[in-house]
């Protein structure tokens, strides 16, 4: 591609840049606020991830308690069914009652305890 062999003046740059000023100001802080942003970004995450865990397993183990019910003792799936279709406010609130007190206790307690930890320190 060059015809040339003149060497690049890569190091050149390199020496350049290393003892020019920078121009533009970071505040003495700068490495403390990110840290600390992101410790709160991945506490977040890491909180998110456990509580989609912890629902994906109830969720598999109602699954798998449905199936067992309906493979080994012959449930009456019509009469859960008009149960559960006679009495949908009550099972939906009752649900969304559960998820939320599991998002409360295993994200946002967690996280705002943590939160109020960093601020003290």
């Amino acid at each position: 591609m060059l015809e040339n062999n003149t060497p690049f003046t890569t190091d050149k740059l390199l020496d350049e840049v290393v003892k020019a000023e920078p121009a533009y100001f970071l505040p003495d802080n700068f490495a403390d606020v990110l840290a600390e942003r992101v410790g709160r970004r991945f506490a977040w995450e890491q909180y998110l991830k456990e509580f989609l865990i912890y629902l994906a397993v109830i969720f598999g183990i109602f699954a798998v308690s449905a199936g067992m019910a309906l493979i080994w003792f012959d449930v009456n799936w019509k009469g859960w069914f008009n149960f559960l279709g006679s009495h949908l406010a009550l099972v939906a609130g009752a649900g969304i009652l559960a998820v939320f007190i599991l998002f409360a206790d295993r994200v946002l307690l967690r996280y705002f305890l943590y939160k109020s930890s960093t601020e003290r320190s």
